[in-house]
């Protein structure tokens, strides 16, 4: 059975204060959303898109979780 995680709101002001304190300590950078580099090569990323795209990958996960059910929420 997969269950859906959240997070509690007043937990979740808590942990975006600690973060915003720690990093005006230098203790933890915030992150600027910026854009992400792929350490994949060119080559690489198209096969997984194209996998993502023709619905390889969705096909694959069902039969592991099929196969697994203990996997199927990981």
């Amino acid at each position: 059975m997969a269950t859906g995680l959240r997070l509690d709101p007043e937990l979740a002001e808590i942990v975006a204060e600690a973060r915003r304190l720690a990093a005006e300590l230098g203790e933890f950078p915030l992150r600027t959303g910026g854009s992400f580099k792929s350490p994949l090569p060119a080559d690489a990323r198209a096969i997984i898109s194209e996998w993502l795209r023709d619905g390889g990958y969705a096909t694959a996960i069902a039969e592991i979780g099929h196969e697994d059910p203990e996997l199927a929420n990981e």
